[in-house]
């Protein structure tokens, strides 16, 4: 079964991706098909969230485990699978891929189809403009900070 998510942004108008994924491809999957799209570094802390119907953030499915053992139920994306979280029209999630600064990408499942011949999945079937640029750490200028001594 093929999912198609369409992909929105709050801090872009007019941003919008529709990515079609097989049901039983992990999480990591569609984390490296958005990295790759948006040339993101994929190693930068990221995370899915499944959502609620008012975007509100419920089950998380992260790509690092940093509970050190604390935590009992860490979801990783290369151990989840799609289906197991997502399955009907209308199904959305959160992609966090700024976790520092809560910035974030709205997926919605738009529709399931069986899979073409033709097609390797996932795959970016329409693209409308650049993504919002991802900052990383290394990014970042602190030559103007002052530091109380």
């Amino acid at each position: 079964m093929v999912y198609k998510f369409r992909l929105i942004s709050n801090e872009v108008k007019g941003f919008m991706r529709d990515i079609e994924i097989l049901s039983d491809q992990y999480f990591y999957d569609f984390h490296s098909t958005l990295s790759k799209d948006f040339h993101y570094d994929s190693t930068h802390l990221a995370s899915f969230f499944i959502s609620d119907e008012n975007w509100g953030k419920m089950q998380e499915i992260t790509l690092f485990d940093f509970s050190e053992g604390t935590a009992k139920n860490v979801n990783l994306m290369d151990k989840c699978i799609l289906k197991d979280f997502v399955s009907k029209k209308g199904d959305r999630l959160l992609y966090i891929f700024d976790h520092f600064n809560e910035r974030l990408m709205f997926l919605e499942l738009m529709e399931t189809h069986e899979t073409e011949k033709d097609h390797k999945y996932p795959r970016v079937c329409l693209s409308l403009l650049s993504p919002p640029p991802q900052i990383l750490i290394l990014d970042t200028n602190f030559d103007d900070l002052e530091f109380d001594e």
